[in-house]
């Protein structure tokens, strides 16, 4: 029975161009079931639900590291230097930029830099404490950002708020009479401010220090959105990126030069031994940010189209859950082995077996997909002087 059971017109005027050389991953546990399950088969008995499972693992791990990663994204960086994490991220392959001819710049990793949590400190680095609900200091916490807020009061297009002593936790004694305060507002100019109440990158533009007839507060940037009446009790979260991502997004790149050929090195040639190569470049570089889900970049990066090519595990949505049809053997290897190995007093020569064949699969299924083409390979390797024969 064929296979291809669409017309040449609705094929070639549909948008699931390339599909034949894949299998979705339902029709993969059909034809396992068919195959491998059964009397006088390697496993006489097994359930459907159990089988779905391990051929969602297999995908998984075939995905990681055998199967072609075609997932990718585009966007253009912005003053933050920073990139949201895809949904179904699982790794990056490259990270690159695009020049005006469309060519892609490899953009390396650092490992000289983070984005380390901040942390909530008095003038004199104290740390700032919350407050238990008995109105004591909570010893076993500690503030750091992102910061949860709760505003007493929220008006209309409001932009001017109090943060009283109580709403922080402070571990001072001010001559006000306010329990738990110190003597300087934590927040800082240029924190963004998160809450369905602003709009989208409001931001604190001024804070004020505690004085006679004032309380801590802050001025923001954009005033709330138009509310019905006064709200009490609002929560907002502030957030602040460390002074380290700060510095490294803002200040150019020095390490990173166009031309290590200039005069000063003319003057002093044999002494560039100390060159770094992962310095060495004028892509720019990047580093990740799981904590907050982000990819990071130095200020060179900005204003820049940047591609990201990363792997998924292939079961983010029904339509991404597929497999090359050069490692449909390998996939059906590892469901049979994952299913023999967890069965209870299975013949340890049939688990020996099942485990040396999904090695000897996954291996082809590895080969086949790297898709060496010899011509290639030649045309290449005649740009390095070598005399080759074919």
């Amino acid at each position: 029975m064929a296979l291809i059971k669409e017309s040449a017109h609705s094929y070639y005027s549909g948008d699931n161009l390339g599909s034949y050389q894949f299998i979705s991953l339902d029709h993969v546990i059909n034809n396992f079931m068919i195959g491998y399950v059964g009397e006088n088969k390697i496993i006489s008995k097994a359930k459907r639900v159990d089988v779905s499972f391990y051929a969602q693992r297999a995908l998984q791990e075939l995905s990681y590291d055998t199967l072609r990663s075609v997932k990718s994204q585009e966007i253009l960086i912005n003053p933050s230097c920073s990139m949201k994490m895809p949904q179904d991220y699982v790794n990056y392959v490259k990270l690159t930029w695009v020049d005006d001819s469309g060519i892609e710049h490899v953009i390396y990793p650092t490992s000289k830099t983070s984005n380390p949590t901040k942390l909530a400190q008095d003038s004199n680095g104290n740390y700032i404490f919350p407050t238990k609900n008995n109105g004591g200091v909570d010893p076993e916490g500690i503030y750091e950002f992102p910061l949860k807020l709760t505003l007493d009061s929220l008006g209309p297009s409001q932009s001017n708020f109090d943060i009283y002593p109580h709403s922080l936790g402070f571990v001072d004694t001010d001559s006000l009479g306010f329990a738990n305060n110190v003597d300087t507002n934590p927040l800082e100019v240029g924190m963004e401010i998160i809450s369905p109440y602003f709009p989208a990158g409001t931001t604190i533009s001024k804070v004020y220090n505690q004085a006679s007839g004032q309380d801590f507060a802050f001025d923001t940037s954009n005033p709330s959105l138009s509310t019905i009446s006064p709200l009490t009790n609002v929560s907002i979260t502030i957030k602040a990126d460390s002074v380290t991502w700060d510095r490294f997004k803002n200040i150019q790149p020095t390490e990173q030069q166009e031309n290590y050929d200039d005069e000063y090195y003319v003057d002093v040639i044999g002494q560039r031994y100390g060159l770094d190569p992962q310095h060495a470049n004028v892509n720019g570089s990047f580093y990740i940010d799981n904590a907050n889900g982000t990819i990071n970049f130095s200020s060179n990066i900005n204003g820049k189209r940047v591609i990201l090519k990363y792997v998924s595990d292939g079961l983010g949505t029904e339509k991404e859950m597929i497999v090359h049809k050069f490692a449909e053997e390998a996939i059906y290897k590892h469901i049979a082995y994952a299913i023999v190995s967890t069965t209870f007093n299975a013949p340890e020569n049939l688990v020996a077996r099942l485990k040396k064949d999904r090695f000897a699969e996954t291996r082809k299924a590895k080969l086949r997909l790297s898709n060496i083409k010899l011509e290639e390979l030649t045309q290449i390797l005649r740009g390095k002087s070598k005399h080759i024969k074919h």
